[in-house]
């Protein structure tokens, strides 16, 4: 019994009462640790001025005969209209209770009739109104949940790979990191240090990012009428770009035994790059073995499976 093992005062007094009711509900079957969807009626007082916006009006149990039996109810009495509430009036109640030629008496009679006949309409909603608020209570719980709930999770994730947009080959924890990361892009930007640090925690590689000069070898002007710059005017050699490029060096612990999880991984930082860099740099990316390289005569090809760094 649910009065039996919880203060049920105590419960209405949770600072949570003062949240929208499917909040409260929630949080209601944690303290609880009981499925209430079974047990529960929502009781739909209508909207009331005098509830100043507070959504919970009261909290109860009540016992109903279900199959020779009685059965243990919760029951939330709440602020809100019923779809009985909603509906136009003049489907349940006469425009007018009253004739000129009733007494007094009948005219008591029939308000509390069309007072009767009011509790049963809610009555009769009552079901229904008890699923909505079950299903608005789901559509809550995912919304406060969205990390851990599975549904909620899973459209989370398709949300992310919409707007990111990109092939990348990693786990649905480290593309929500990633994802939380970008919506504060503008605080990596171009911000190499931190940039390594999301790198690591997003792909769990130790990356060294540095500009490098930009040069170019051919001669980037093209004709200009009959001459051609750079050649008819003098300017001959390399020219040095204002804009330098990207590389990134992938320090490794030990030598590469697949050669794709490789590319793998220098496609994920390209991509990860290509958000925190200025579009006109070009990214190099290199890598570096850091542990000691052990060569056996025989054993090794050199330049194949020994890496010259």
């Amino acid at each position: 019994m649910l009065e039996e093992e919880f203060d049920i005062d105590a419960l209405k007094r949770n600072e949570t009462a003062d949240f929208v009711a499917e909040v409260f509900y929630e949080e209601l079957k944690f303290i609880l640790n009981k499925d209430l969807d079974q047990m529960l009626i929502v009781e739909n007082n209508g909207m009331n001025s005098r509830a100043l916006s507070k959504d919970i009006l009261d909290v109860s149990t009540l016992y109903k005969s279900i199959s020779s039996k009685y059965k243990e109810f919760l029951v939330l009495h709440l602020s809100r209209n019923s779809i009985y509430h909603q509906l136009p009036e003049i489907l349940f109640h006469p425009l007018v209770i009253s004739t000129p030629s009733m007494s007094n008496k009948e005219v008591v009679e029939a308000i509390k009739e069309n007072k009767r006949r009011e509790l049963r309409n809610l009555n009769f909603f009552q079901p229904f109104d008890t699923d909505l608020f079950n299903e608005s209570s789901k559509i809550i719980n995912r919304h406060l949940n969205f990390l851990t709930d599975d549904d909620a999770s899973e459209n989370l994730f398709k949300i992310a790979q919409k707007i990111l947009d990109a092939k990348l080959d990693i786990p649905k924890v480290k593309l929500f990191k990633l994802f939380f990361k970008l919506c504060n892009s503008e605080q990596l930007k171009e911000n190499l240090p931190v940039i390594e640090d999301l790198i690591y925690e997003v792909l769990d590689l130790k990356v060294t990012l540095k500009y490098t000069p930009k040069i170019f070898n051919k001669i980037p002007f093209n004709t200009l009428g009959n001459g051609l710059l750079g050649i008819d005017f003098g300017l001959h050699g390399n020219v040095q770009s204002e804009v330098d490029d990207i590389t990134v060096c992938i320090l490794l612990n030990e030598s590469v035994e697949d050669y794709n999880e490789l590319l793998k991984n220098i496609n994920n930082v390209k991509i990860i790059l290509s958000f925190l860099i200025i579009s006109n740099r070009e990214i190099f990316v290199t890598y570096h073995l850091t542990g000691k390289l052990d060569f056996t005569l025989n054993n090794k090809y050199l330049g194949y499976d020994t890496y010259l760094n």
